[in-house]
């Protein structure tokens, strides 16, 4: 894996912090958070919001995402998500399943958008948090189609994956086009994953998943649905 820049780590997670924290967060939180020292949080802190991307809520001293960072997450991620959402919307009526969008976040992943199921017991993903590329069928995505920070030698967080278990996974996802996870993360639920393309690049991952006992033998036939809605917007890996 990539080694990680402490600086860049922990104004990065200062950032993700503010964003899962509904009312914002105080500079006490964020310590807390990031476990490291009052004032290097302090410091960073109030650089971003001189650069605009935090602000300072005067009524109780928390910290909100400013203007800076809004106008960055609309020129990319937002843009994703409108380019991706009617097949979403689509894939989830003809599926009934929880369909969710899935970007890289160097070499991890986060959750940006979902259309819920329309069953009562359903799959409900937790959004803008990061977790490891393996072993979702998202990031298994990501591993096949060498996504910016993905690694292909090794189960990113998961030391006692073989490798070679990784590589015979990503080859078959790779030559079928879509790839699974079925009870690897939660036992009773099972999912598969299809590449976005903009410009060429896979640059998000699109997943259909649900109660294992309801969706694990539909789990090709809604890879098939999604890769050809994606092709249909232009948004498909090419076969």
């Amino acid at each position: 894996m990539v080694g990680r820049h402490r600086t860049v780590s922990r104004v990065v997670g200062i950032l993700e912090h503010v964003v899962r924290s509904e009312r914002g967060a105080s500079l006490q939180e964020l310590v807390e958070e990031s476990r490291s020292p009052r004032s290097s949080i302090y410091d960073f802190v109030r650089g971003l919001v001189d650069e605009g991307y935090l602000v300072e809520v005067p009524e109780g001293g928390r910290y909100v995402l400013g203007l800076g960072a809004h106008a960055l997450l609309a020129s990319r991620s937002t843009s994703v998500v409108e380019l991706v959402e009617p097949v979403m919307r689509e894939l989830a009526r003809g599926t009934g399943e929880t369909v969710t969008l899935a970007v890289p976040v160097g070499s991890e992943l986060s959750y940006v958008h979902t259309v819920p199921s329309r069953h009562p017991i359903a799959y409900s993903p937790v959004l803008r948090t990061r977790r490891s590329l393996w072993p979702s069928s998202s990031g298994k995505i990501f591993l096949a189609y060498d996504a910016p920070g993905a690694e292909v030698t090794e189960a990113p967080g998961h030391t006692d994956v073989p490798g070679e278990v990784v590589e015979v996974e990503i080859a078959l996802t790779t030559r079928r086009g879509y790839a699974t996870n079925i009870g690897e993360s939660v036992t009773d639920v099972a999912a598969v994953a299809v590449g976005v393309v903009v410009a060429g690049n896979v640059v998000a991952a699109l997943s259909v998943a649900g109660p294992r006992a309801r969706i694990e033998e539909h789990l090709e036939r809604a890879a098939g649905s999604a890769n050809l809605l994606l092709a249909d917007h232009g948004l498909g890996i090419p076969r």
